[in-house]
């Protein structure tokens, strides 16, 4: 069962040119974070390593391959790597703060439909989430 999650549990990292933080559904719940805590202490530091990376290398410069992997070029959806884990994310629109929606496991060398699955529902909750934001009900909650 999903927990509920208040905006305490949001920020995953604030690096030096790029933020992370997880989805927050409209439910109140923050289906990335709890596939990360689902993880092996390992693997939750190895995706904190992928995340960390990408937060301080220059705008314009390519994170390393075996941390981010381009998922989906329009709009943009990157999987964040950990070992054999995938977080889909999404960047919000000023571009510095990318939001973490879902997890999939990659088990080949391609994505495979339980991770085509992930990466549409990403683009789905991107869009979910622009509305709400545009209307003041993403991070406002009453």
């Amino acid at each position: 069962m999903p927990k509920k999650r208040a905006e305490i549990d949001l920020t995953i990292h604030v690096g030096e040119r790029r933020s992370f933080e997880w989805y927050w559904a409209a439910n109140g719940t923050m289906p990335g974070l709890d596939a990360y805590e689902a993880l092996s202490e390992r693997d939750q530091d190895d995706f904190l390593a992928s995340v960390i990376h990408w937060g301080r290398i220059p705008v314009g410069s390519r994170p390393l391959q075996t941390r981010i992997n381009e998922e989906h070029d329009n709009p943009p959806v990157v999987a964040i790597k950990a070992g054999k884990h995938r977080f889909s994310a999404f960047r919000e629109e000023s571009g510095s703060t990318w939001i973490v929606f879902g997890h999939y496991v990659k088990e080949g060398q391609k994505r495979d439909k339980a991770g085509d699955r992930v990466v549409r529902r990403t683009i789905s909750a991107r869009a979910e989430y622009f509305e709400r934001v545009s209307k003041g009900k993403y991070y406002e909650r009453n």
